[in-house]
C-alpha cells in the first residue's frame, strides 16, 4: 500500500501519483491557463478558496437544484406549514407529464388533481399514514399527463421535523415506471395465456419432476382419471398406470430421464392408463423434457383414445367381413365361370358341333343339279357355324380352362398364352421353372386369373406389343411378375394429374384383392418404359 497524507478535499495517495497529477495539471492548463497547478499544489490555498466561493456564489437551494436535476427522476418538496402546494419539483415534470415546472408548482393541487382516479383513495390514505405515523410512503400509482396517457409513478416521500418534533416537509422522488409496468403487464398476460392453454387443454397434461413425482396437473385429470388434483400433488406417476405395469415403467422412467427427448403422439406404442376406479382405458402420450436449474421436469400429454381403438376395432371387423364377403364372391364367381364354362363347352359347343355335321352332311349329299345359290347358303352357314363353336370354345376357355383342373397352372398358362397372342397379335414371354408341379388349386387359380386380368390391361391401355409372365417358387411362397414395356400407368388407386384424380381400373383392384384373400401382396412399378405387376402368394407347409 502507498503512504497516504490527509488533505482538505480527503484521502489522497501521496506515492505512485506523479503520472495523474500530471494528467490533471495538463487539463487545469486547458481551462484555467493563467493558473500555475504547481504552485496551487504546494501551498493549498486556491483549493480552499474555490471552496469557498462555491459555497459563497452557489446557496445551498442552487447546490440542491443542481444536484437533482440530472437525476432521471421527478424530486420534489412541500412544506408543510405553507399548505399542500409543492415548494419545489424539478424540472423533468415537464419531460414526463408535459406540464411546466411553474404550472405545476402555480397549481396547488394538481399532483391530486393529476393521480388516476381509480389510485386516489389508495394514495389518500397511504399519505395519511405517513402523516399520522410519520413513516416514510413507497407507493405505486398512475399519474395523468397533460396529453390524457398514462404514466406509472414509483413514488417514495419523507415527512422531515424540525428541531422540536414538529412537521416540517415532505421530500421525495417519482420514478417513471411506465415501461416495467407494461413489461409486467405483457409477462402477466403472456403466463395468463400460458396458464389458460394449461388449465383448458383438451388432453391431460401432467408434470413430472426428475425423481418421477407429480408437480402440476390440469383441470382434464379428474374427468380422465377420477382424481381430485390434490391428490396427485407430489405423487408418483406410476400412480396412473395398471398395477401390473408399474414396475416396468419404472425402468422405462429411468431410461427416459437419462437422455430426454421430445416423444410425439402415435408412435405405436400400446399404452395403457388407470383411473381411480381400477378401470383401465387406452392412451396416447407425447413427452416433452424442459431442463431448468432444478434438474429435468418432464411435460406429459395424455390423450384418451378409447374412441379411436373402438372405431379402428370397428373398422377391422368390418374389413373382415368385407373381405369374406369379397372372398365368397370371388369363389361364387369363379364357380359360376366353371359352370358355364362347362355348359358351353358339353352342350353348346356340342351342339354347334353337330350342327356342322349336319349342314356339311346336307351339302355333300345335294347333288349337282341344285342351285348354285342354295349350295352357296348352305356353305355360308357352315363356315358360320365353325366360327361359332371356335368362339363358343375359346370363351369357355377364358371362363375357366378345363387344363387349369385337369393338368395344372403350367399347362393352363402355355395354352391360354398362346391363344392370347394369336388373337391380339401381342408376343408373351412365358417363364416357369420345371419344379413348379401342381400348387393349391386356390393358388393355381388366383395366379391364373391374375395374369389373365394382367395380360388384358396390357392389351387395352399399355400399346406394348411385347409382354413377360415370369414365376419363381420357394419354400414359403410363390411370385408372379406380369411386365410389359409400354406406357405407364399410376401405382397407387388415386393420383392426383392435372386434370384431376386418375382412378385405376376395377381389373387392378379385383387383381389385388385376389392376392390379399389368399394373405399375399401385390405391388405395381409403373413408368413411361412399362409397368411391372408384383404378386407374391404364401404356401402353406406340408406336414
Amino acid at each position: 500500500m502507498n503512504r497516504t497524507e490527509e488533505t482538505d478535499l480527503g484521502v489522497f495517495p501521496s506515492a505512485g501519483s506523479t503520472e495523474a497529477e500530471s494528467v490533471l495539471q495538463q487539463l487545469a492548463s486547458v481551462f484555467f491557463p493563467l493558473a500555475s497547478i504547481s504552485q496551487t499544489r504546494r501551498d493549498r490555498g486556491p483549493i480552499r478558496q474555490g471552496r469557498e466561493r462555491f459555497e459563497t456564489y452557489l446557496p445551498v437551494e442552487a447546490r440542491y437544484r443542481a444536484l437533482v436535476e440530472q437525476i432521471p427522476a421527478v424530486v420534489f418538496m412541500a412544506f408543510l406549514d405553507e399548505g399542500i402546494g409543492e415548494a419545489y419539483v424539478s424540472p423533468q415534470i415537464e419531460q414526463m407529464l408535459g406540464f411546466t415546472q411553474q404550472e405545476w408548482l402555480e397549481d396547488p393541487v394538481r399532483w391530486f388533481q393529476q393521480i388516476h382516479p381509480e389510485d386516489k383513495n389508495r394514495w389518500s390514505a397511504e399519505a395519511a399514514q405517513m402523516f399520522l405515523s410519520g413513516n416514510p410512503l413507497r407507493s405505486v400509482y398512475r399519474v395523468l399527463a397533460r396529453d390524457g396517457h398514462v404514466v406509472w409513478f414509483h413514488c417514495e416521500a419523507k415527512m422531515v421535523r424540525e428541531p422540536d418534533g414538529q412537521p416540517w416537509f415532505i421530500h421525495g422522488v417519482a420514478i417513471d415506471i411506465t415501461d416495467l409496468k407494461r413489461t409486467e403487464e405483457a409477462l402477466r398476460a403472456s403466463e395468463q395465456m400460458l396458464h389458460g392453454l394449461f388449465e383448458f387443454a383438451p388432453d391431460t397434461v401432467v408434470v413430472v419432476n426428475q425423481h418421477g413425482r407429480i408437480t402440476q396437473v390440469n383441470a382434464r385429470i379428474e374427468h380422465m382419471f377420477g382424481y381430485r388434483r390434490e391428490e396427485l400433488l407430489n405423487q408418483p406417476l406410476e400412480l396412473l398406470l395398471p398395477e401390473r405395469l408399474r414396475a416396468k415403467h419404472l425402468v422405462h422412467r429411468a431410461d427416459y430421464l437419462a437422455e430426454p427427448h421430445l416423444r410425439p403422439m402415435g408412435v405405436g406404442l400400446e399404452l395403457l392408463a388407470r383411473r381411480k376406479d381400477g378401470s383401465e382405458f387406452p392412451v396416447d402420450i407425447m413427452l416433452s423434457p424442459l431442463h431448468g436449474k432444478d434438474g429435468t421436469t418432464v411435460i406429459a400429454v395424455i390423450r384418451d383414445i378409447t374412441i379411436r381403438k373402438q372405431a379402428a376395432e370397428e373398422l377391422r371387423r368390418r374389413e373382415g367381413e368385407l373381405r369374406a364377403l369379397s372372398s365368397s364372391l370371388l369363389s361364387a364367381q369363379d364357380e359360376e365361370r366353371r359352370r358355364i364354362a362347362r355348359e358351353l363347352h358339353d352342350g353348346t359347343a356340342q351342339n354347334l358341333a353337330g350342327l356342322a355335321m349336319s349342314l356339311s352332311l346336307l351339302m355333300n349329299s345335294a347333288g349337282t343339279t341344285q342351285d348354285a345359290a342354295w349350295r352357296k347358303t348352305l356353305a355360308d352357314s357352315l363356315a358360320l357355324t365353325e366360327q361359332c363353336s371356335r368362339e363358343i370354345r375359346n370363351l369357355s376357355y377364358v371362363l375357366h380352362p378345363p387344363l387349369l383342373d385337369d393338368l395344372g397352372l403350367a399347362s393352363a398358362l402355355k395354352s391360354f398364352i398362346g391363344g392370347f397372342s394369336q388373337r391380339t397379335g401381342i408376343q408373351v414371354e412365358l417363364d416357369i421353372p420345371h419344379e413348379l408341379g401342381r400348387l393349391p388349386s386356390e393358388v393355381e387359380t388366383t395366379l391364373f386369373r391374375i395374369v389373365q386380368e394382367g395380360l388384358a390391361n396390357v392389351q387395352r391401355h399399355s400399346g406394348s406389343s411385347q409382354a413377360a409372365i415370369r414365376i419363381r417358387l420357394s419354400d414359403t411362397a410363390v411370385q408372379l411378375e406380369v411386365r410389359d414395356a409400354g406406357a405407364g400407368f399410376p401405382s397407387k388407386p388415386a393420383e392426383e394429374s392435372s386434370s384431376g384424380p386418375v382412378r385405376l381400373g376395377v381389373g387392378i383392384s379385383g387383381m389385388r384383392e385376389r392376392a390379399q384373400q389368399l394373405g399375399g401382396t401385390m405391388e405395381i412399378a409403373s413408368s413411361r418404359l412399362g409397368t411391372t405387376v408384383t404378386v407374391s402368394l404364401p404356401l402353406k407347409s406340408q406336414t
